[in-house]
């Protein structure tokens, strides 16, 4: 007999274990210790143990689902408009699927009952109130294609297809930089200037953050280095990979009205970096219908270790 209660402080190893259940992904941090997730989930300042659903089999939490919140349009607080389902885990038991629709029916209803208008599956970028790091890879990238409970108990109960984003990876000790004739007049006129530990702009960056270390590289010519030309951001979620891997965000790979290949330029140097820093691996996200990015990255050597899947639909279905 399966009976559903909110979170206790005294289920976190057994959620723990049940993370460490799931399959295993490079999207995924494992092995979850208590430890991780109370610092990186549970000391969230807007977390509340009634958005964390537990199921339980003779009084042992066997699956959890956790929705959340995104922020305002200012970043200085939660809005409750849009509801989100930022994960859901269940053993491998026979009755899984069933006890999966079970949890999310409930977290959808906590959701709607806060004044939810329109529920999501899975976090994403700047909308992440929990996992980031954790779940997805450097940042939320939605549900993981290889997370087949999650994503196809979502699609079985409405929830719709909105975004997909290809996950890319690539070893940072075997890169070398482009030698071609443009690459080295770009090196010549321009200089890549770093800002490091950038402060969190928004309230609500710094809660998606966490202990993510934040890094501005900007492109900017030798000859006027007040102007920026193209701008990227590293991320780092500190004090959880084994081996080190930051995450390249908030990029365009347009470059509208710059030299071709800065993008490109961009992307090595920031690669480099890394590398310098003693990363092992960079990821980087590219949206499934940006061609231009995806054929930019794989030229640089990046290959898909797996999809983020962001699903919506409305409350009221």
């Amino acid at each position: 007999m399966i009976s559903i209660r909110s979170f206790r402080n005294d289920d976190l190893r057994a959620i723990a274990e049940i993370w460490n259940h799931q399959p295993r992904s490079r999207g995924r941090y494992q092995p979850m210790t208590c430890q991780v997730f109370e610092r990186e989930v549970l000391s969230k300042p807007y977390f509340d143990r009634h958005d964390f659903v537990v199921a339980v089999a003779d009084g042992v939490p066997v699956g959890f689902v956790h929705a959340g919140y995104a922020a305002d349009l200012d970043g200085k607080r939660l809005s409750t408009d849009l509801g989100i389902i930022c994960a859901l885990q269940v053993l491998p038991l026979p009755d899984r699927d069933q006890i999966g629709e079970q949890l999310l029916r409930c977290a959808e209803q906590g959701l709607v009952s806060r004044g939810a208008v329109n529920l999501r599956g899975g976090c994403m970028r700047n909308v992440a109130p929990f996992y980031g790091g954790l779940y997805g890879g450097c940042v939320a990238s939605g549900v993981l294609a290889s997370d087949r409970l999650f994503l196809d108990l979502l699609v079985r109960t409405g929830y719709t297809i909105r975004d997909e984003q290809f996950i890319y990876q690539r070893s940072v000790g075997s890169f070398r930089p482009v030698a071609q004739r443009a690459q080295v007049r770009l090196r010549r006129r321009h200089l890549i200037d770093v800002a490091d530990d950038l402060p969190a702009p928004t309230w609500w960056e710094a809660c998606q953050r966490g202990n993510a270390h934040v890094t501005r590289l900007r492109l900017v010519p030798r000859a006027v280095p007040t102007q920026e030309l193209i701008a990227l951001s590293l991320w780092e979620s500190t004090g959880l990979a084994v081996e080190r891997t930051i995450g390249i965000v908030d990029w365009d790979c347009g470059c509208s009205g710059t030299e071709d290949g800065v993008a490109e330029f961009l992307v090595g140097e920031a690669i480099v970096h890394c590398g310098q820093q003693g990363a092992s691996t960079i990821e980087i996200h590219i949206n499934s219908g940006d061609q231009r990015g995806q054929a930019l990255v794989e030229c640089l050597g990046f290959e898909v270790v797996d999809r983020g899947v962001c699903l919506s639909r409305p409350a009221d279905w």
